[in-house]
């Protein structure tokens, strides 16, 4: 094997968020400069402030800027920079990217161009791996014809995937044949988007079962090691939400066959630098290959955190021509990691992107918490780009360990202005199957009514609501002399109703001084609030020798953001506005659709002087690297379409008119 060995001193990311980020810190570790790019709205993004250097590009769209190859290039040349790390996503997995870096003489961190390009495609990588005799799922290739008359051959439910690209990006999956046309142009349009390549190919969909995963290291030297196994189960929209190394409940011998399997695929090829080698795994314990992902994954903190391994190091030591810093028997794992991805998203409006400015955050310190992160408060949520804010990743001596320290992390997390997954999360975390490591692919749609489920309101924390809003409200300095103090004052003119998720308090503010506040709710008995400590984000007090703490966010509309033990409610002083419901005879009456969030349409189903029916997807907005369909509200006749397929809308954009 030619050995090449590199210096070097400054190196680009060619990616942008928590994984640039993520790079840098490695980077300034080994002493080398960082090259951040970026785009204009992203100016003041953590990724640029991080990096020794920031590099503007030109355009705003994907494919103008992260997608864009010869502009990252020029980049590159214009920062003399020695190599460039893409990270995950973007161009990853673009063979065209790598050789194109290796033309110029800079060297890609990652994988020889040619192991993309064999692993890279899935239907490439199936045949790599049917010569190294690891077990495959029946699948069908080639033209829409081809693949429709193969789609009779094999038993139902059928996934679509995109040949290109993971991420759940391309993938649909079809129970009914005479959807599966219609599914694969859908699959082939998003997998062209996002991987520019539309090639698609189906397979046989397994019920229930688990992803289990290997990570992979080679170097230029002849060696490949395994850094073990992580769980990536726990998915929605076919992406992973919580990601844990070592997989629970998976017995030694199983462990070790997929563990070979995974050694043998990237032995058989040379591969080099990091790789990630994907199986599914039935419930009767029998593993088949399903991709190799040629790059680093978002998950790979889990195995960091039990291995002591720097992944990013060691990818960047391999690219230049170095030695893997470990032998496989120098290889052991201590203790259990899990890892929790917060996305800007509504799970209660089927995970739609949260988009719009982080007003606020609270990140409390633990010792046994990493936090990889590129959003930061007052940062304005770019719909172009993936709605992942932060990584939070628990270590913990055993499993139940590590579930107990994310859960009291989560609980006191905050996050203001957007919405997020968090108390999804939360609840996955402390559902009885998932803490027995007893969950599969299939653990969102089998537990969606628990996950998605609203918690009620208890009594006391009625009181814990109350008790901060009027600290917030009211709380100052008071010299204990004052003489409104001892008149009552406060008692005469200061009372309040708030309104929060169909409640509705009535607060009597008795008394305020430099010590307590006292109130009275509903006309029950008062309450002392006492030990009030007020910082930022973060706020405490005693009633009835009680400690508790919050957080919180005073918005400039006035609106009170307040979270108690995981908890997330927003408080109004002024009476909840009657909302449009969809289930009122006020529908009748709606005759415009308009953007519900900024993104582009990528797709039109709705034709002029066309009936619709309720339900039916009009169109396909893009926002957040995430397909949102919009439906029909009621039965009508559309009138006017008053955008076209490609553009770019705003909020509350019209997109169409109905009679």
């Amino acid at each position: 094997m030619k050995k090449i060995y590199h210096q070097f001193n400054r190196i680009l990311i060619a990616n942008r968020g928590e994984i640039a980020v993520r790079i840098i810190k490695t980077a300034k570790e080994m002493g080398l400069e960082t090259v951040a790019i970026y785009t204009t709205e992203e100016k003041d993004a953590l990724h640029v402030e991080k990096a020794d250097l920031k590099a503007l590009m030109n355009g705003t769209r994907l494919e103008e800027t992260y997608l864009n190859a010869h502009q990252i290039i020029a980049l590159a040349q214009r920062y003399q920079v020695d190599a460039i790390h893409p990270g995950y996503g973007f161009l990853s997995e673009n063979e065209v990217f790598a050789e194109l870096c290796n033309q110029h003489n800079i060297v890609f961190i990652g994988p020889e161009a040619r192991h993309i390009k064999m692993m890279g495609n899935k239907e490439a990588a199936n045949k790599i791996a049917a010569r190294c005799e690891i077990p495959l799922l029946q699948k069908i290739n080639g033209s829409v014809a081809q693949i429709l008359k193969g789609a009779k051959t094999l038993s139902l439910p059928i996934v679509i995937k995109a040949s290109a690209g993971g991420g759940g990006k391309g993938m649909r999956v079809v129970h009914h044949l005479n959807e599966l046309e219609r599914e694969i142009k859908r699959a082939a349009s998003e997998a062209l988007r996002y991987f520019g390549n539309a090639s698609v190919y189906i397979e046989e969909y397994i019920q229930n079962p688990r992803h289990i995963e290997v990570q992979i290291l080679g170097d230029h030297h002849g060696n490949t090691v395994h850094l073990f196994e992580r769980e990536c189960s726990i998915q929605r929209r076919h992406q992973k939400v919580i990601e844990e190394s070592p997989a629970p409940n998976l017995d030694n011998t199983t462990k070790q066959k997929i563990i070979e399997d995974a050694l043998k695929l990237a032995q058989h090829i040379g591969y080099t630098n990091a790789g990630t080698v994907e199986f599914l795994l039935t419930t009767d314990q029998k593993h088949f290959f399903l991709e190799m992902n040629t790059r680093i994954q978002v998950e790979h903190p889990v195995t960091e955190l039990i291995t002591g391994i720097d992944i990013v190091k060691e990818q960047i030591q391999i690219a230049a021509g170095m030695p893997l810093s470990y032998q496989q028997n120098e290889i052991e794992y201590h203790g259990h990691a899990i890892e929790a991805r917060i996305y800007a998203e509504d799970p209660s409006d089927s995970f739609a992107p949260s988009f719009g400015k982080i007003m606020g955050t609270h990140i409390p310190s633990h010792p046994h918490i990493r936090i990889d992160g590129g959003a930061q408060s007052q940062e304005n949520l770019n719909p172009n780009f993936d709605p992942l804010l932060k990584k939070v990743i628990a270590y913990g001596q055993d499993r139940n360990q590590a579930i107990l320290r994310l859960q009291k992390f989560l609980n006191n997390f905050a996050l203001f202005g957007v919405e997020s997954n968090r108390e999804f999360i939360l609840k996955a975390l402390k559902d009885p199957d998932f803490q027995q490591g007893n969950y599969s692919t299939s653990f969102f749609e089998a537990k969606q009514d628990y996950l998605l489920s609203k918690t009620p309101v208890l009594s006391a924390e009625l009181e814990i609501i109350a008790a901060a809003f009027i600290t917030l409200k009211h709380h100052t300095k008071i010299p204990s002399d004052n003489i409104w103090n001892t008149l009552g004052y406060w008692r005469l003119y200061q009372q309040h109703q708030i309104y929060f998720e169909g409640h509705k308090l009535t607060i009597d503010l008795i008394n305020i001084n430099t010590e307590t506040i006292t109130i009275q709710i509903d006309q029950e008995k008062p309450i002392e609030i006492s030990c009030i400590r007020i910082e930022q984000n973060e706020l405490s007090f005693i009633i009835n020798e009680k400690h508790f703490w919050v957080n919180y966010l005073v918005a400039n509309d006035g609106l009170y953001h307040i979270q108690h033990n995981g908890r997330k409610r927003i408080i109004s002083d002024i009476p909840e506005r009657i909302k449009r419901n969809n289930d009122t005879d006020n529908v009748e009456a709606i005759k415009t659709m308009k953007a519900p969030m900024p993104g582009r349409i990528i797709e039109i189903m709705a034709k002029e002087g066309k009936a619709i029916k309720k339900g039916d997807t009009l169109m396909v907005l893009e926002a957040m690297k995430t397909e949102n369909s919009i439906h029909a509200w009621k039965d009508t006749v559309v009138k006017k379409i008053a955008v076209d397929k490609g553009q770019q809308v705003q909020l509350n954009q019209l997109l169409l008119e109905t009679e």
